[in-house]
């Protein structure tokens, strides 16, 4: 019963917090703390009847993605909604105690969001590339024409490979993989730099929020780029500051929510999808 209870906790809040980060780019706290707090009272209330190996499974899930959750959120690569969220999915998933194969079910779903968000990721900067295709292009070519002696260099490079591919097949794999490496990083600049960063006014700032570049007033560095706390929103405002460039981030939630599909109903189909793909 408590299995059902916390699967059907963990899908409510992946559906609405989802929702709200498509359509606003933040999850509230609210959600995210009372998520936290409803997974591990539902543990507390079943190990009066099945033990305190139940409650301890939420607090040792909680404990290894809050160190997860603060190692994302302080190198910047994900915002306080999604590092709350990873954190009251830890304490719902647990890490069963004493240690069994049901222990590595968090681990399987880390490795099922990395997957989903890989998948959802690319997606999303598709869609993206199409609809800002007028900006998206010509800082395209700009980047381009930035290295025209390092296209020059791959290509030069792939003529020499290829004819050493035939008799060696993995090379001509290798050098190809490097080449369309390069072009996708080069192509992730250019979203980033046209569709992911823009201006916003220090009225509209919440915490989480990215800053894209120093602020520098009267020569001085006033405050570093990097995800915005409210006291630095407060900094911000102290200098009479009106906007600041704002690097925007794909909404990474709902990739939650497909990652617990796929561990709930498809876990097993994983290693078969990718084996037909790169088989």
């Amino acid at each position: 019963m408590m299995d059902v209870l916390l699967i059907a906790i963990i899908l409510v809040v992946l559906v609405i917090a989802s929702y709200t980060d498509l359509r606003t780019k933040e999850v509230p706290d609210w959600l995210s703390y009372g998520f936290i707090v409803a997974a591990l009272g539902i543990r507390g209330i079943y190990s009066f009847q099945e033990g305190w190996q139940i409650f301890v499974s939420g607090v040792l899930g909680f404990a290894a993605f809050y160190l997860l959750a603060l190692l994302f959120y302080y190198t910047h690569q994900w915002g306080g909604g999604d590092s709350k969220l990873l954190m009251g999915m830890g304490a719902a998933l647990g890490i069963a105690y004493p240690f069994t194969e049901v222990s590595f079910t968090p681990l399987w779903f880390l490795l099922m969001l990395l997957f989903a968000g890989a998948v959802y990721g690319m997606v999303w900067l598709g869609v993206l590339a199409v609809k800002r295709r007028n900006c998206l292009f010509p800082e395209l070519r700009s980047l381009l024409g930035d290295h025209k002696k390092l296209h020059l260099g791959v290509g030069f490079s792939s003529l020499i490979f290829l004819g050493a591919g035939f008799l060696v097949h993995y090379l001509l794999l290798v050098v190809t993989m490097l080449a369309i490496l390069y072009y996708l990083l080069l192509f992730l600049v250019a979203v980033q730099s046209c569709c992911f960063v823009s201006e916003r006014d220090t009225k509209t700032l919440t915490e989480g929020d990215w800053l894209a570049e120093d602020v520098i007033v009267h020569g001085k560095k006033v405050l570093a780029k990097k995800t915005l706390s409210n006291s630095d929103i407060e900094r911000l405002h102290h200098h009479k500051i009106s906007s600041v460039l704002v690097k925007e981030g794909i909404p990474f939630v709902p990739s939650f929510l497909l990652a617990y599909l796929i561990l709930l109903f498809g876990k097993d189909l994983v290693p078969v999808v990718i084996g037909r793909v790169f088989g």
